[in-house]
């Protein structure tokens, strides 16, 4: 399948920063969380598809993910479920963790500097670079909204890769799998990609990223150097 761009990214100049955000953007681990989810569900006698869990904790900031979650199923859950399911969802990923289709090419590939620009913890987002053989292609180059105390859809942590990359907002260029992190980087005032490749997003989810009218809607991330190096 090949990118669907609703504006040509050819007719832009070239971007000087590509920040990538990294759950479900490089690397797989939002299908892992909502499969861990599932599983955990089913042991207090509730069937929910792992893809319903997607779609309704996709972006959700922590505090309120289990509110949502019992909102779906219609049942109360234990006080410390999700902390527990954060545990199990860290080993599943130390064990199974990819990267999205298309990630490591990308980075090998790109002249372009970039960074990574990520809600999770920088303890989790080292672990899980690591996991997913990323560590060393995106190295030090990374922020966490820990970092600065405020998680998107706020800019904040998009501003702030910016930033210590000397590179302004509007020659920034976003990659993100999310409504909340197209909605950030759109209060950023910076371009941005929809990546809607990886195992967690449904034709429903595609289509939430689309009225975000991203550059392009990337379904592999090699699909990114087509529409930096046009032909």
């Amino acid at each position: 399948m090949t990118a669907a761009p609703s504006i040509r990214t050819s007719d832009r100049p070239r971007p000087r920063l590509i920040i990538f955000d990294f759950d479900g953007t490089l690397a797989e681990t939002e299908i892992i969380a909502s499969e861990v989810i599932s599983t955990k569900l089913a042991a207090e006698g509730v069937q929910v598809h792992p893809d319903e869990i997607t779609a309704t904790l996709s972006g959700v900031e922590r505090d309120d993910q289990q509110p949502r979650l019992e909102s779906l199923i219609g049942v109360s859950l234990p006080k410390n479920f999700m902390e527990t399911v954060g545990v199990e969802i860290q080993l599943a990923a130390s064990v199974s963790l990819s990267a999205t289709p298309g990630a490591i090419e990308l980075l090998q590939w790109l002249t372009i500097p970039f960074c990574v620009a990520s809600n999770t913890s920088r303890f989790e987002l080292i672990h899980r670079m690591r996991a997913a053989n990323l560590l060393g292609l995106v190295g030090s180059r990374f922020f966490s909204s820990d970092d600065i105390g405020i998680r998107k859809p706020d800019p904040s942590v998009l501003l702030l890769a910016a930033e210590v990359m000397g590179v302004s907002t509007g020659e920034c260029l976003v990659i993100e799998d999310s409504v909340i992190g197209l909605n950030a980087a759109r209060n950023a005032n910076m371009r941005y990609c929809a990546f809607g490749g990886a195992r967690h997003h449904s034709s429903q989810l595609r289509n939430d990223l689309r009225t975000f009218e991203p550059e392009a809607l990337l379904l592999n991330l090699e699909e990114l150097k087509g529409l930096l190096c046009p032909m």
